[in-house]
């Protein structure tokens, strides 16, 4: 098979802190994948991730591992602005 299969994921958000989060978290994960994968990341504007795989069980084990880490650093996030601030006493 000559074709590839393509997902592409943009997230815009303006939480630095998140962005920072996520762009150190994937990063190096871009330059470990199948050979018969690849990944395009851009951060501009926004966080843009695409996936590309000759075959696609990689490009679904791929995009699965990238949402879990995006999922779990936005419930990170969440759980940081939900807690309360502590007043020194």
């Amino acid at each position: 098979m000559t074709g590839e299969y393509e997902v592409g994921l943009k997230i815009a958000m303006s939480e630095s802190l998140f962005v920072k989060s996520l762009i150190s978290s994937i990063f190096p994960d871009t330059h470990d994948v199948p050979r018969e994968c690849r990944i395009i990341l851009n951060n501009q504007d926004r966080i843009r991730i695409i996936i590309l795989c000759r075959r696609i069980n990689l490009l679904r084990a791929l995009l699965n591992s990238y949402l879990s880490v995006i999922s779990m650093l936005l419930h990170c996030l969440e759980v940081l602005e939900n807690e309360p601030t502590k007043t020194p006493t």
